[in-house]
């Protein structure tokens, strides 16, 4: 680790945080470093910083964000579970920079009188917090939009292949693979619209409130103008907030994203878990999925297969909800005018958005190398006879389940009980149970009055079956 750049609070803090084994996210420091670029761009220009000060400043600023992660790190490595609402990051910010300026040029810069000036923690780090979460979630956004774009593309290439519908694990009724893969991709649309909003709650910083939020230590003038520099350095719409007091205080916002988050793990949870049941066996379960076989599933039982992908993704959803327990209870802890606990806020919401964007990401690999197995799809369909429902406005209900049963009883599939014991006509059975007529939307009416006309006498016959039956009960 370098110590260049640690000044004597950074050093202080090192030694008084070592609660965990977690380092501060990168991506809050450069948020920091953002904020701090806005600061000395707003007192230069309302002349409270000399120009060659500001500009040294900057350049220190612009060398530290130019740097690769290993090597920030290795300037900016506390402890994430740090007290203070993150003060400790803010010192380490300005005394590393001011560092840097005094190592570059003879100037005079003071960590606190020139770098800090006219800001406190309190505003400095919530608008970083925030800063960090906007810029996390437009790729965990695009994560999300890949994934949903993979289970299209499986949507589209097996739209017209029939499977076995579950519902409470049994078999139910019918579908097609391309509907299976459809419902992922509904969950994923609105997880994206959902993500793309969360950024909206976040848009709104209380930067130029100094303490609380009402300014005091700053002039006027810098106090409404450092927002317009802070949009020049992101890319982000921020905007002050309202009531900066308020925003000092609150972190429900905050909450408010990451419930985003939260939710959207939820769904990829949901994918994964259907993945493994459709996978399951594979031949000594459902086995409609054929798993790629990207490691060794079992060190003793040769050539065995596992839904490892599938089983990360859940375990990644698992912590995310238990994250989110976890923000929501810090966030809860806000009293007063002030949060003191923001760095453990920062982490928690930074883990849960590396969680998510690695999880679709992990996600997506697997929908790719997926295969559907229209063997295993045909064969299930079959076993669980799921068509009959296709005749239940010509047989009704006692009808179809007697036709199920007498099939099962002679170990006939459904079409060829419905033509050689039945004597439906092929033509006629064929098309009941086409795709086309599975899988539209509801029955025509018409039709099926018609072919209850010409098989009347079979609905009369399976009529008077149910009914010697329920008599002799």
């Amino acid at each position: 680790m370098s110590d260049r750049y640690r000044g004597a609070q950074t050093a202080r803090a090192r030694t008084l945080y070592c609660v965990s084994p977690y380092t501060v996210p990168l991506e809050l420091v450069r948020a920091g470093l953002c904020v701090k670029r806005a600061c000395a761009r707003a007192n230069a220009a309302g002349g409270y910083l000399g120009a060659d000060a500001a500009q040294a400043v900057e350049q220190a600023i612009d060398y530290f964000d130019a740097l690769p992660d290993a090597e920030l790190r290795s300037h900016f490595d506390l402890d994430a579970y740090q007290g203070g609402a993150g003060t400790a990051v803010n010192m380490s910010l300005n005394e590393a920079i001011a560092a840097r300026v005094r190592e570059q040029s003879a100037a005079d810069i003071d960590p606190l009188d020139h770098v800090n000036l006219h800001q406190s923690t309190n505003d400095v780090m919530p608008t970083a917090l925030r800063l960090m979460l906007l810029d996390m979630l437009e790729p965990a956004e695009r994560e999300i939009e890949a994934l949903q774009t993979a289970i299209q593309q499986g949507e589209r290439a097996h739209a017209d292949m029939l499977k076995t519908a579950r519902t409470q694990l049994r078999d139910a009724t019918v579908t097609t693979a391309g509907r299976q893969f459809a419902t992922w991709a509904g969950t994923l649309g609105r997880d994206r619209w959902r993500l793309f909003k969360a950024r909206e709650r976040l848009k709104e910083v209380n930067l130029g409130g100094t303490a609380v939020g009402t300014g005091l230590g700053a002039p006027r003038d810098y106090v409404l103008g450092v927002i317009r520099h802070l949009q020049r350095t992101t890319r982000h719409p921020v905007t002050r907030a309202d009531n900066p007091v308020e925003a000092t205080s609150n972190y429900d916002q905050v909450l408010e994203a990451m419930e985003t988050v939260n939710v959207a793990a939820v769904g990829l949870q949901r994918i994964a878990g259907d993945i493994r049941l459709l996978a399951s066996g594979p031949h000594g379960g459902i086995g409609e999925l054929v798993l790629p076989a990207p490691v060794k599933g079992s060190s003793i039982m040769a050539g065995k297969v596992n839904p490892v992908q599938a089983e990360a993704v859940v375990q990644a959803g698992e912590r995310i909800a238990a994250n989110h327990g976890l923000l929501t209870r810090l966030c809860a802890r806000s009293e007063l005018e002030l949060n003191a606990f923001l760095p453990a806020i920062a982490h928690t919401a930074w883990e849960s958005l590396r969680l998510l964007a690695g999880a679709a990401g992990t996600l997506r690999d697997l929908i790719g190398s997926l295969e559907v197995d229209p063997e295993r799809c045909e064969r299930n369909l079959e076993a669980s006879h799921g068509r009959v429902v296709a005749l239940l406005p010509l047989f009704g209900y006692a009808g179809c389940e007697r036709i199920v049963e007498a099939a099962r009883d002679r170990d006939m599939s459904l079409s060829e009980y419905l033509v050689s014991e039945l004597g439906m006509a092929a033509a006629d059975c064929e098309e009941l149970l086409s795709t086309r007529n599975l899988t539209r939307l509801g029955y025509d009416p018409v039709r099926y009055a018609e072919l209850r006309r010409r098989y009347a006498a079979v609905i009369e016959t399976l009529k008077a079956h149910r009914t010697g039956e329920d008599h002799d009960d």
